[in-house]
């Protein structure tokens, strides 16, 4: 009986025994797996039956076999009688035969696939019935291998348990998002792999239960790896934000953070908490909507079936049940009708429950989407495994597994180990075994099943405990592993389905066979390519010592240990067997003595393998082993490790971390030992800082080198966490009027400030008299206005002498053009197509208009062409030194076709030579025209030929140069050619020639004003004199950044700031090319381990909108983060009374969305009607070559793009030949719903159709297609970008003036105000994931300074105040301008935005007349341009000047002079009495920039107040000598450590004078130079503030290992102190509104101040607040740090 069952009656055991299992045990066993077996004579009933089972089959129920291997099938039938049978395959092929009468064997067709296919057997022929069916089940003869590991390479990777990562910004324990990070970091590293703890179900509501290998569920995920602030619907859930944001939420998550062993219970109250209010949210926007997130999560919950619903299902009956009682520890213990999955009450239950069943597939599908972007990370990064995971070799007793399957466990058995020398009563695992023959009658459907939900995204997965394919050792529970037995299981046929699932897959495996192998399992492992697993603790040979190199399995991963052994920093102290005896695992005191002296020998073993590898000094083995185990020796051992024959190493970061404990001690519970809770010693972020992990990395690159993968060659950027990041940033606007020379003066200044970069506008060569150096001409040059080579070098050598560095500005996507002073675009003029730059600039050469085929469009004519020609405007030169002709058109100089020369020399008869030189001359000149006749054109595609026109042609034009210069009549002759071609003023036909020569050039001149509709170059938005360049052409890029990496090679810069990546092609590729670029410049350098390039971007995102995490950037350039600053301080409970009092004054009420619709459809319809025309071409060239799309006209494409275009909610999508990245389908989903709204039913549909097509074209079979369709999706993504930014920053925002504090560059005056929690969380998220992006106050692209912003902030405080005000100036203004009332006026909506620009800009003192003057003509220049901007009353196409005039009028009737002049009186009261509280705004505005997450940039000035305007306003001169004396100032109050007594009121005093900001400021840089870790990677944490004010404060900390500050500031302060500035530093105003520190700082009494240097106390131990009053005594904000001990007394209030 027990032989027909697989089941041993015997055994050899550990010590080579026989082992007799005991008939009970058998009989029991037997019982358990269905049979019978009490005695005798039931046994052989049992027996009997089997026997008569297996034979009246005619199929068995599998079968198993390879191709080449597939034997002809002897059927066991019944009568003789003919039979007919049909194979189903796997992909639907079906064959099918008949057997005639008497034959049995059925030879099955060759060729069949690979896979599972159904073979079925009738009686009586094709419908007869059915008597047998059978999974045939094809499989490869070997699993599948990396072609890395094919090609002969040696690999290596990191193994971790993913709940021990520790970061700042996981909730406690290691997440998906920590793996994702882990994956960049050990990719930039070398590795090849990451190797993972099993990443199994587990049981939701009993955390606690923490052993991977005891799972609920091995198909499903570990929910507790939910990385929570990852989940999408975060960020539009408001209600789990504000959860995160309270200060005792971010008090238990540091808790959390800090512990040293993982607290499953406390992590799982925490994740839990928010992720029932994230599916709440999800199920009433998503699913209820039917959005395409919650389309998608359908789509999940049907491709995981029946298997996602039964877990779902468990765990909502688990957690049901549980909550009513605790003990309820899984299935056996709930009430019995639920006990069976296909019950009623299970079915009822799921019907009335089914949000909370789809709430845990919901948290599910999370799970695996984080899990898998973690993989797909591992598959950009070239990683040739990526992730590998860990199958555990049961599952639990009372988890979904056994309850949803449970006919296919042996319920009531355990799977275990047989007694060994320190387990003599065997142990016992806890899970019931899988029954043979249930499996084999399923055709093995559940172990399918498990392998698949493995393997997806994995490159390799470890099979734990390999051997329980051959044989599972089983015993009864309670009678002791000693009376067990081994079952056998069918490993040829378990291992050939692997070896399917493997190829499938693509997913190598790993055996686990440590142990007593039987040799059928080696056999198989061998035979189809499982990886043994090695562990170098028991690698040893016959003699006793350690394997050499060479004689370790080459199919095989060498490790150190595993995570049931010790570290191997324990191996070598012996910690492991201390522990034992210290726990009484050891049965005997002679075993713990025996491994022990075991233990030293290994030791010095150890030490002589070492030696023989040259990695230990010779000799040193022979002496006693050193005590501790040093990081030396850890990085020899691993590169010991590294040089073994083994394809794979692992790397354990326990061991290299020089971790003592071990992660699981088995044969113990939690309560004796810390199993599975250990976190890594080294947080996340410095891991790849760590010289320990540098050195092994290091140590194994070179051991594993082969000539197939060297170890120099990295398959990896290195992560962006490697980067320098800046400490704070200054930015300067360099030009002829600020230089380099200027710059270096100031850097001693900005040094002495705290700063750790210069921030530089771009310096490269731009156009002359260029401000801001955004019109480069040429990009290895530098600016000659800005500065000499010398200059460059000397302001270089200065920033390196004061220990600081220089993030430059540059400018990939443009240059200027038009003007003779970019060589590059000249030559595309005078070369065309052939031109060697044709293909720099992005220039349509096969426009719609036939005639302009292989010409560039060039709008610089201020008439049009005809009447330019005609009056003499266009004339034609011969430049005597290049030996070259061109038009000339003032400053314009455009080249001449070299093959036209000929025409232009021979339009005067050649000169008759006087002499035999002169005709020899003549002849020779004649053969150079004849040359010049000769060259290849220009639209010749041949390569040779565009070549030989380049070599040519320049040798041609110095030949001509030179007979110019040599012979006088050659020069006459050419003068006279050249005055005949160019026409005569008055006689129009004389221009015949001229225009005909123009005419042929690569170009063609045109009116300025058809530049928007028939450009064909794409421009900077709509600037003509900028030219778009093609940066995704490698030649660009190389020769665009030569220099830019020259200087990143020489350190003269450290990082970059990319201006305008959204014009980009492929902006992620362009940033990967950066970081790649980069790296190799360092390796060249013999840098082992290259750092990452710090990069930020100029992106405007909107507030629901990120960008994809694989961006090889830091972040952005600070308006997001300006913009939520700014809005802190706008009170938005009165945004209904600004919005009246706007409407009221305008005489309107204007809806931003149409307006800024309507401002869409403008910029599409005029600026940008030329690019519109080349999207609708290309839309229309695709729909021609679809048969379902063909009927859409071009019309409707053009109409259809046009509200597609004006729909877009941001600037752009990234799709590219990658795909569609899900941020971008929504983006692009938004579009579409609402351009469909605009639209008739027609329209809609070429709207979906173009949506479609830009979702799928990337994966469109047809290359020519696919190739057609991804440069339309390029082109409609970098002509969304300029819409957006020319309807809202440049037009929108100027005709909408609710409160222009909130008009500026990254912000949307729809969101009026930003609230504490918003902000909050907005930190939270930067900390989190772009802690190191830039935080700007002001830039140089404000619409206004921070300052101006800061004072228009108060206005929402006093809405009434200021309705008054404005209707006094309106009243005021007529009264001074009575000319008003009969001409032209300025609008409503214009006088409004000036009365807040008044306010805004007021001095804060009142000024002289020579001031007033001053701000006159820059509030002149300003209105100028906004109303221009605007174009609604004028425009800079066409100015209106009757209106413009009459603004000038207006403006100087109010500010035309000093007295009398009423409205400048009272417009000074109203700002006098505002004015206190904008400067305290910005102060406190410019302490939350200083402290929040991320890089304080500060523009130039703005250190002190600077009330600037849009550029040029904002270029205005810095005076920095001011600036340094009044730092000096400040820095001598601080001379004795803190300002004595009342030091700082003269400051408030005089606070016009900027001392107060610039204090503020220095002395947060100097606090970011005291703590530069805590400010670069510390975590955030809301601070709560109780009390009557607690409304009018911001409160925060920053925290890393100990180390923290706390920050409060004020708010809405007008409304807090009744409009008297002083009241803000009394304590009436801030009556009982206290700080409450955290409990985790509960022990921290004494306090320092920073900013004022006060020691301050906080409460009693069980009380720790800090009252608001004595907080603000001093000035508008606190930054508090933990005084020194020498400073705090005992701290020991009660």
């Amino acid at each position: 009986m027990c032989e027909q069952v697989g089941l041993a009656p015997h055994y050899l055991n550990v010590w080579g025994q026989e082992q007799q299992v005991p008939a009970e045990t058998l009989r029991a066993l037997l019982k358990a797996m269905g049979h019978e077996a009490d005695d005798e004579p039931a046994a052989r009933r049992c027996l009997a039956e089997l026997r008569s089972q297996t034979s009246h089959e005619a199929l068995p129920p599998v079968l198993v076999s390879e191709p080449s291997r597939l034997q002809p099938l002897d059927l066991k039938t019944g009568p003789d009688r003919p039979l007919a049978w049909e194979l189903v395959c796997e992909d639907g092929q079906r064959h099918h035969g008949e057997l005639p009468s008497g034959t049995r064997r059925l030879a099955l067709p060759d060729g069949l696939p690979l896979g599972y296919h159904r073979l079925t057997l009738r009686d009586g022929g094709p419908q007869g019935e059915v008597i047998g069916t059978t999974t045939l089940i094809l499989c490869p003869e070997r699993c599948w291998q990396p072609a890395a590991l094919e090609a002969g390479q040696r690999l290596w990777g990191v193994c971790v348990q993913l709940y021990a990562l520790r970061s700042a910004r996981n909730w406690g324990v290691g997440d998906f998002s920590d793996l994702r990070l882990l994956v960049e970091t050990s990719a930039a590293l070398g590795a090849s792999f990451i190797g993972l703890n099993p990443l199994h179900a587990l049981f939701p509501r009993a955390p606690q239960q923490a052993s991977p290998y005891s799972p609920s569920s091995r198909c499903l995920l570990n929910l507790l790896y939910l990385d929570v602030e990852a989940v999408p619907e975060l960020a539009g859930c408001s209600a789990a934000r504000d959860r995160i944001a309270t200060a005792p939420f971010q008090q238990r998550l540091q808790a959390l953070r800090e512990a040293e062993l993982v607290d499953y219970v406390g992590v799982a109250a925490l994740k839990f908490e928010v992720l029932e209010l994230l599916y709440a949210h999800f199920r009433r926007e998503h699913l209820q909507a039917e959005s395409e997130r919650g389309q998608a999560f359908r789509a999940f919950q049907s491709s995981q079936g029946a298997m996602l619903r039964r877990h779902a299902l468990f765990d909502a009956l688990q957690a049901h049940f549980h909550a009513q009682d605790t003990s309820v520890w899984g299935w056996p213990a709930w009430p019995e009708a639920y006990r069976d999955h296909e019950s009623e009450a299970v079915r009822r239950f799921e019907a009335e429950q089914i949000e909370q069943v789809e709430y845990w597939e919901y948290l599910q599908w999370l799970a695996d989407e984080q899990l898998q972007a973690a993989s797909a990370r591992a598959a950009e990064l070239g990683m040739p495994l990526g992730l590998y995971r860990d199958l555990a070799v049961g599952s639990n007793e009372g988890g979904s597994d056994t309850w949803a399957s449970p006919s296919f466990y042996a319920l009531g058995v355990h799977v275990g180990a047989p007694p060994d020398d320190l387990n003599p009563n065997g142990q016992d695992w806890g899970m019931p075994p899988p029954r043979p023959e249930q499996l084999r009658a399923s055709a093995y459907a559940p172990f399918v099943e498990m392998l698949r939900a493995n393997m997806r995204g994995a490159g390799a997965v470890r099979l734990d405990h390999v051997m329980a394919l051959r044989r599972l050792f089983w015993i009864l529970p309670g009678r002791g592993a000693s009376g067990g037995a081994y079952l056998h299981y069918r490993v040829d046929e378990m291992m050939a389905i692997v070896a399917l699932e493997s190829v499938r897959n693509q997913c190598l495996v790993i055996g686990e066979d440590l142990g007593t192998v039987p040799p059928e399992v080696q056999q198989a492992m061998q035979k189809r390519g499982v990886l043994s697993y090695c562990p170098l603790y028991f690698e040893h040979d016959e003699q006793g010592g350690f394997r050499s190199p060479e004689q370790w399995k080459p199919l095989s991963l060498a490790m150190a240990g595993t995570h049931d052994l010790a570290t191997l920093r324990g191996f070598w102290r012996g910690e492991d067997i201390d522990l034992r005896r210290r726990l009484g695992l050891y049965p005997a005191a002679d075993a713990c003595r025996r491994h022990t002296v075991e233990r030293g020998t290994d030791r010095t073993q150890l030490l002589l393998a070492l030696e023989k590898q040259g990695l230990y000094p010779e000799g040193e083995a022979a002496r006693p082993a050193p005590a501790e185990l040093s990081a030396e020796l850890i990085t020899a051992l691993h590169e010991l490790l590294g040089r073994t024959a083994s394809k794979l190493v692992g790397v354990q970061l326990e061991d290299v971390l020089q971790q003592l404990e071990q992660v699981n001690l088995p044969g113990t519970t939690e309560e004796r030992w810390p199993n599975w809770r250990r976190k890594l010693s080294v947080g996340l972020e410095d891991l790849s800082h760590d010289k320990r992990v540098l050195d092994v990395c290091a140590a194994l690159a070179r051991a594993r080198a082969t000539a197939a993968a060297p170890a120099a060659v990295p398959r990896a950027l290195p992560p962006l966490s490697s980067a320098a990041v800046p400490r704070a940033t200054y930015r300067v606007q360099l030009h002829g009027g600020f230089t380099f020379k200027q710059a270096t003066e100031v850097l001693d200044y900005l040094h002495a400030l705290g700063i750790s970069h210069l921030y530089s506008s771009p310096y490269l060569k731009a156009r002359a008299g260029s401000t801001h150096g955004y019109d480069i001409v040429d990009h290895n040059a530098l600016n000659p206005e800005i500065g000499s080579e010398a200059e460059f070098e000397r302001m270089c050598a200065t920033l390196q002498r004061h220990g600081m560095q220089q993030l430059l500005d540059i400018v990939p996507n443009h240059m200027g053009v038009l003007q003779a002073d970019n060589a590059w675009w000249l030559d595309v003029l005078e070369h065309g197509p052939a031109s060697e730059h044709a293909e720099t600039f992005d220039i349509d050469w096969t426009p719609p208009a036939a005639e302009m085929a292989g010409q560039v469009l060039l709008p610089v004519l201020g008439k049009p062409y005809g009447e330019v020609l005609e009056a003499g405007e266009l004339s034609l030169s011969f430049d005597a030194d290049s030996g070259q002709f061109r038009v000339n058109y003032y400053d314009h100089r455009f080249p001449i076709d070299p093959r036209d020369y000929g025409s232009i020399l021979r339009a005067v008869p050649a000169p008759l030579p006087q002499n035999d030189s002169q005709a020899t001359a003549l002849q020779a000149f004649e053969s150079l025209i004849d040359a010049f006749d000769r060259l290849p054109a220009r639209d010749d595609p041949e390569p040779g030929a565009r070549a030989a026109r380049q070599r040519d042609q320049a040798l041609f034009k110095q030949r001509l140069a030179q007979r110019y210069r040599d012979d006088a009549w050659i020069a006459s002759w050419v003068d006279a050619c050249v005055k005949a071609v160019a026409g005569r003023a008055g006689d129009a036909s004389s221009y015949d020639t001229l225009d005909g020569l123009i005419r042929r050039q690569a170009y063609r001149l045109a009116y300025w004003r058809v530049a928007g509709d028939e450009v064909n170059y794409r421009r900077f938005f709509d600037i003509n004199t900028l030219a778009a360049v093609r940066m995704e052409r490698e030649p660009v890029f190389e020769a665009t950044h030569r220099t830019l990496l020259r200087w990143l090679a020489d350190g003269k810069i450290s990082g970059l700031r990319i201006d305008h990546p959204d014009g980009l092609a492929d902006p992620p590729r362009y940033f990967e090319r950066l970081q790649a670029y980069h790296a190799a410049l360092q390796r060249n350098a013999g840098s082992p381990q290259p750092r990452a390039l710090y990069l930020v971007i100029e992106k405007i995102l909107a507030e629901h909108e990120h960008w994809p995490s694989s961006w090889q950037v830091h972040g952005d350039t600070g308006y997001r983060f300006a913009n939520q600053v700014n809005g802190v301080f706008v009170d938005a409970r009165h945004e209904a009374a600004m919005d009246r009092i706007y409407s009221d004054f305008i005489g309107e009420t204007l809806d931003f969305d149409e307006l800024l619709y309507a401002a869409k459809r403008s910029i599409i319809d005029t600026s940008l009607a030329a690019d519109l025309q080349m999207l609708t071409l290309a839309a229309h060239r695709i729909a021609q070559s679809d048969r379902h799309a063909r009927d859409y006209t071009r019309n409707a494409l053009k109409a259809a793009l046009t509200e597609l275009a004006a729909a877009f909610p941001v600037y752009r999508t990234y799709i590219s030949e990658r795909g569609v990245d899900p941020i971008d389908r929504e983006q692009l989903s938004w579009a579409t719903a609402a351009a469909k709204r605009r639209c008739s039913e027609a329209a809609a549909l070429v709207v979906d159709y173009l949506a479609e097509l830009m979702q799928t074209v990337h994966a469109d079979p047809d290359p020519e297609r696919r190739e057609l369709g991804l440069r339309f999706v390029t082109r409609f993504q970098q002509f969304t970008a300029p819409v957006m930014a020319k309807a809202m920053e440049d037009t929108a925002f100027y005709r909408y003036h609710r409160l222009i504090s909130l008009n500026d560059v990254g912000g949307d005056p729809r969101d009026f105000g930003t609230s504490v929690p918003a902000f909050h969380v907005a930190n939270q998220t930067r900390a989190r994931f772009l802690p190191h992006t830039l935080l700007g106050g002001s830039t140089h692209d404000s619409k206004r300074s921070e300052d101006v912003r800061a004072r228009l902030d108060v206005l929402s405080e006093v809405p009434g105040a200021w309705q008054e005000a404005v209707q006094r100036w309106q009243a005021l203004a007529r009264k001074q301008l009575p000319s008003l009332a009969g001409g032209e006026v300025p609008s409503p909506n214009d006088e409004y935005l000036l009365y807040q620009t008044l306010v805004g800009v007021w001095p804060l003192q009142p000024p002289d007349a020579q001031e007033l003057g001053t701000l006159r003509e820059r509030v002149q220049a300003y209105m100028l341009k906004a109303v221009r901007e605007a174009k609604q009353h004028t425009s800079w196409v066409d100015p209106n000047a009757a209106y413009e005039a009459a603004l000038a009028r207006f403006i100087d009737a109010l500010l035309g002079q000093l007295e009398p002049n009423p409205f400048l009186s009272d417009l000074n009261r109203f700002v006098q009495a505002l004015a206190p509280f904008g400067c305290y705004n910005s102060l406190a505005l410019a302490t939350l920039k200083l402290t929040s997450p991320g890089v304080p940039d500060i523009y130039q000035g703005c250190e002190s107040w600077n009330f600037s305007l849009v550029d040029p306003d904002n270029r205005r001169p810095v005076d920095f000598e001011r600036l340094r004396q009044s730092l000096q100032a400040v820095q001598s109050l601080y001379r004795d450590g803190a300002p004595a007594g009342e030091a700082l009121a003269p400051l408030r005093a005089s606070l016009h004078d900027g001392r107060l900001k610039l204090l503020v400021t220095w002395r947060l840089l100097q606090l970011r130079a005291a703590e530069p870790e805590l400010f670069e990677r510390g975590a955030y944490w809301p601070l709560d503030v109780v009390g009557p004010a607690s409304e009018s404060c911001i409160a925060f900390a920053r925290e890393l290992r100990g180390r923290c500050v706390v920050v409060v500031v004020p708010r809405l302060m007008h409304q807090l102190c009744e409009g008297r500035p002083e009241a803000l530093h009394q304590s009436d105003t801030w009556r009982d509104t206290e700080l409450v520190l955290p409990p985790a700082l509960s022990e921290q009494a004494q306090w320092l101040e920073w900013i004022t240097a006060r020691p301050l106390t906080a409460g009693t131990r069980r009380r720790r607040r800090l009252p608001l009053a004595e907080l603000m005594r001093e000035l508008p904000a606190a930054v508090l740090l933990p005084a020194p001990p020498d400073e705090a007394g005992d701290g020991a209030a009660p």
